[in-house]
């Protein structure tokens, strides 16, 4: 209904034009709106794909963060959430969630002093010795490794 009253806003303001210059201005700003709703759907993203993906990247710190939260976010079920962002992205939410969280996790090892334990839990982890785990499995090296600017095969050399 917003846009059917969007589009009856438009038709009245071409019925009060006076100059043809006015048309042609309504007439423009009507295409760079349908241009830019054609260009939303060739990308393939949903609107509530978007959404759920700004909500993750601001809120990457929260543990309780998951299909329940998100789809609650854009009013749709758990499970046919799950199955657009899976359609639309070709991840996972749940790998979407690790993904963002770990880059994030490796930003701040190597920009910052910050204890390893601090870091899992900014970036949602409740348990660091998981973390570790957790980024390990994902990059391929320790945190420590990763602060340090080593792949673990070359900590291994050091020892």
């Amino acid at each position: 209904s917003g846009d059917e009253k969007n589009l009856s806003r438009k038709v009245e303001r071409l019925y009060r034009c006076r100059k043809i210059q006015d048309v042609l201005e309504i007439v423009s700003e009507a295409m760079r709106e349908y241009e830019a709703y054609i260009s939303e759907q060739e990308e393939g993203f949903r609107r509530e794909i978007s959404t759920v993906k700004s909500y993750i990247h601001y809120h990457y710190g929260e543990k309780n963060i998951g299909p329940e939260t998100l789809a609650a976010q854009v009013y749709l079920s758990p499970g046919y959430l799950s199955t657009i962002f899976k359609d639309e992205t070709g991840v996972t939410l749940n790998r979407y969630i690790r993904e963002v969280r770990m880059n994030k996790a490796k930003e701040l090892l190597e920009g910052t002093n910050m204890k390893i334990a601090q870091i899992a839990k900014k970036v949602g982890f409740a348990n660091s010795s998981y973390f570790c785990r957790s980024f390990r499995e994902f990059f391929g090296m320790s945190p420590d490794s990763c602060r340090k600017g080593k792949t673990d095969e070359e900590t291994d050399q050091d020892i």
